[in-house]
C-alpha cells in the first residue's frame, strides 16, 4: 500500500512538471515553425514577412534532412523583415501552410530578389517531400519554372498542414521577403507590376534619347556625362530587378553574376564627371576639384576589377561608398548655390532627391527597416525625380548662359542705338544749322564754322569707333578690309612687295574651358599690346581678323625680313607672361606668311588663302611656330 501511494505521488509530480515543460517547448515549436493560416476565402496575396523560422549555417554544408532534425537551433526572426545585410552565411527558413479547405488549393510563393545565386525550396506533407526547386541567378533563366524576373515556385498545397523549408545563400544581401499567390491573381499583379517597371524604364530611354539629340545641338560635354549616368543606373535598375537577365542576357550567367556591381561603378563614375565638370569645380574649389577627380579615378579602378575580383567583395564596397559619393556630390551642389551658382539650385534638390532614395534602399538592404513597396521602390523614385531634375539643371544653365548673352547683346544694342541717336542728332543739328545759315548767312558765319567742326569731330570717332576692335582696340575686320584694299593697288602701281602674316593662338578653346572666357580675353588684349609696340610703320596694317586670329600687313618688306619678324613675334608671344586674377597664364602662336610682288590680276583674297594656307601647315606642324607659302 505505502508503494501504491509513492508510485501514485511520483506519477502526479511527473505530470506537475512535464506538462509545463512540454507545453513550453510546444509554444517555442511553434514559435519558431510559425503556421499560416490558407484557404479559397483568404486574400489572393499573403506576406509572410518575419513569420518563419531562421536557421544560420555558416558553413553552407546543412543538408535538408540535417535541418529538420529536432537537434538544430531553429530561432524565430526578431526583425520587422526577413532582411540580413551582407553576409557569406547561408540561411534556412522554415513556415507551415495550413490548408483548411477540404481540396488542393494551387498557390505561387514569390521571392521578389532576383539576384540571389542559390535558392531551394522543399515542400512537405507529413514527413513526405512533394517538390523541390533549385534555382537562383548562377542558373540561365531558361531553367525556372515560371519565366519570370523573380523567383515564383509553384505549389500544390493539400488539406491540412503544408511544411515548407526555403535555404538561400548568395555573395550580396540575404533577403526572403515571401509572398503567396493565387495564381490568378499574380498574373494581374504582374501585369501591373511589369507596367511600372516599363514607365521607370521608359522615362530613363527617353531621357538619354533626348539629352543626347540636345548634345548633338550644343556640344556641351555634361550632357555626355548625365547621358552615361543614366544609361549606367537603367542598366543598374535592369539587372537589380531581373528584367535584364530575364530579356537582355537570359543566357549570360556569368556576366549576369557581377553586372549589378560593373553597373553600380559605372554610375559612380559618371556622377563624379558631371559633379566636376557642371560645378565647375577646377575654378571653384582646388581642394574639391581633386576630391572628385579622385573619386572619379577610384571609381574607374572599382568598373575596372569588377571583372575579375569576387563580386561579394565588389558590391560591398560599392554599396558603401554610394551613399558618401551622393552626399558630397550634394554638398559641393549647396556649397555652389550658396556662392551665388544659381545654375546649382536644380542641381541640389536632384541629389537631395536620391540621397534619400538612396539611404531608404539601403537602409532596407542592411536590414534596418521594413522591406515594403515603397522601401523596395524608393531608389527608383529618387532616380525618376533626379534624371527629371538633371535634365531640368542643363536646361537651366543652358538659360542662363542664354540670359548672359542676352544681356550682353542689350548691352550692345544700347550702345549702338546711343550712336544711331547721336549721329541723328547730329544730322538734325547740321539741317537746323543749314536753315539757320539760309536765313542769317552772313550773321551767322563764324557759329556755321564752329558747327561743321564739331561735326567733323563727331564724325571723325564714329569713324574710329566703327574700326576698332572693343575689346583689343586695335583695327577690326572692317579696318582691315579697307586698308589692305588701299595698300595691295599701292604695292601694285609701285612694284614693291606686299607681306600678309596671319597668326593664331594655339589651343586658345582649352584657354577659355579652363580659365574662363575672361581668362582669355585677358590673353587677347595682352597680345594686341604686344603687337601695337613692334607694327608702327606708316602703312603697316595690324587688325584682329577674327576670334583668336589676327592678320599684319608689311609694305615694302622682303620675304626673308617677314619671316624673320614673324620669328621674333613667335619667339616675344612664347616668353610672354600674362597675369589674371593671380594666375600665370602663357600662350603660343601659329604664323602663316605670304609675300609677293602683286600685279594687277591679284586680289586681296588670293593673299589671304595664301597666308591661310600657310597658318594651316603651322598648325599641322606641331603650332608655335611659322610656315610661308607662295603666291599662286
Amino acid at each position: 500500500m505505502r508503494l501504491l501511494r509513492f508510485g501514485l505521488w511520483f506519477w502526479l509530480l511527473a505530470v506537475a512538471v512535464g506538462w509545463p515543460l512540454q507545453a513550453a517547448a510546444q509554444v517555442a515549436q511553434e514559435a519558431n515553425f510559425p503556421v499560416q493560416a490558407l484557404s479559397s476565402s483568404a486574400p489572393s496575396r499573403i506576406e509572410v514577412g518575419a513569420r518563419m523560422g531562421v536557421l544560420v549555417d555558416p558553413t553552407g554544408t546543412l543538408s535538408i534532412e540535417q535541418v529538420q532534425s529536432p537537434a538544430q537551433a531553429w530561432q524565430r526572426i526578431d526583425r520587422q523583415s526577413p532582411n540580413f545585410g551582407f553576409t557569406h552565411d547561408s540561411y534556412w527558413f522554415r513556415f507551415q501552410i495550413d490548408n483548411r479547405d477540404a481540396q488542393t488549393l494551387a498557390r505561387f510563393i514569390e521571392l521578389p530578389i532576383p539576384y540571389l545565386e542559390d535558392v531551394q525550396l522543399y515542400h512537405y506533407v507529413g514527413g513526405v517531400l512533394q517538390i523541390h526547386y533549385t534555382l537562383g541567378a548562377q542558373s540561365p533563366f531558361a531553367q525556372r519554372v515560371v519565366r519570370y524576373p523573380n523567383f515564383i515556385m509553384p505549389v500544390q498545397l493539400v488539406p491540412g498542414i503544408n511544411q515548407i523549408y526555403l535555404r538561400l545563400a548568395s555573395a550580396g544581401t540575404i533577403e526572403a521577403p515571401l509572398r503567396i499567390w493565387d495564381p490568378v491573381r499574380f498574373y494581374a499583379a504582374s501585369n501591373d507590376e511589369n507596367l511600372a517597371q516599363g514607365s521607370v524604364i521608359g522615362v530613363l530611354l527617353v531621357m538619354v534619347i533626348y539629352n543626347l539629340f540636345v548634345y548633338f545641338s550644343t556640344r556641351d560635354i555634361n550632357y555626355i556625362y548625365y547621358i552615361g549616368f543614366v544609361a549606367s543606373y537603367l542598366m543598374f535598375h535592369l539587372s537589380l530587378t531581373g528584367y535584364a537577365f530575364a530579356y537582355v542576357w537570359p543566357q549570360a550567367v556569368r556576366w549576369n553574376s557581377f553586372a549589378i556591381s560593373t553597373f553600380v561603378a559605372s554610375s559612380a563614375f559618371f556622377t563624379c564627371l558631371f559633379t566636376e565638370n557642371f560645378l565647375r569645380l577646377r575654378s571653384f574649389s582646388k581642394p574639391a576639384f581633386y576630391l572628385v577627380r579622385s573619386l572619379s579615378w577610384f571609381y574607374a579602378l572599382l568598373l575596372l576589377v569588377t571583372f575579375v575580383l569576387p563580386y561579394s567583395w565588389t558590391i560591398r564596397v560599392g554599396a558603401s561608398v554610394a551613399i558618401p559619393t551622393a552626399a558630397i556630390a550634394l554638398f559641393l551642389g549647396y556649397w555652389r548655390w550658396l556662392r551665388g551658382a544659381k545654375f546649382a539650385r536644380f542641381y541640389c534638390l536632384a541629389w537631395t532627391a536620391i540621397l534619400i532614395g538612396l539611404a531608404v534602399l539601403s537602409a532596407s538592404k542592411q536590414g534596418w527597416i521594413a522591406f515594403n513597396g515603397w522601401t523596395e521602390n524608393a531608389s527608383q523614385i529618387g532616380i525618376i525625380l533626379l534624371v527629371v531634375l538633371l535634365s531640368f539643371t542643363l536646361a537651366d544653365r543652358i538659360n542662363n548662359d542664354r540670359t548672359l548673352r542676352l544681356n550682353a547683346q542689350a548691352v550692345a544694342l544700347g550702345h549702338e542705338r546711343s550712336a544711331r541717336a547721336s549721329q541723328q542728332a547730329l544730322i538734325q543739328a547740321t539741317e537746323h544749322a543749314n536753315r539757320e545759315l539760309e536765313q542769317r548767312v552772313a550773321s551767322r558765319t563764324n557759329d556755321l564754322n564752329a558747327t561743321l567742326e564739331q561735326l567733323k569731330s563727331a564724325n571723325d570717332r564714329l569713324q574710329l569707333l566703327s574700326t576698332t576692335d572693343r575689346l583689343t582696340q586695335i583695327g577690326n575686320r572692317a579696318f582691315f578690309d579697307t586698308s589692305i584694299a588701299s595698300e595691295l593697288r599701292r604695292a601694285t602701281r609701285q612694284g614693291t612687295p606686299l607681306t600678309v602674316m596671319m597668326l593664331d593662338i594655339d589651343h586658345f578653346k582649352r584657354v577659355n574651358d579652363t580659365h574662363g572666357h575672361l581668362a582669355g580675353d585677358a590673353c587677347l588684349r595682352a597680345l594686341a599690346d604686344l603687337l601695337r609696340t613692334r607694327i608702327h610703320r606708316a602703312g603697316d596694317i595690324l587688325a584682329r581678323y577674327g576670334g583668336e586670329e589676327f592678320v599684319i600687313v608689311l609694305s615694302a618688306t622682303s620675304m626673308a625680313q617677314s619671316l624673320h619678324m614673324a620669328e621674333e613675334l613667335r619667339a616675344a608671344i612664347e616668353s610672354m607672361e600674362i597675369r589674371f586674377e593671380e594666375k600665370l597664364l602663357r600662350i603660343t602662336a601659329s604664323f602663316g606668311v605670304v609675300c609677293a610682288v602683286p600685279h594687277p590680276t591679284q586680289t586681296v583674297q588670293n593673299f589671304l588663302a595664301a597666308a591661310d594656307h600657310a597658318l594651316y601647315e603651322a598648325k599641322g606642324a606641331g603650332r608655335n611656330c611659322v610656315r610661308n607659302a607662295t603666291l599662286g
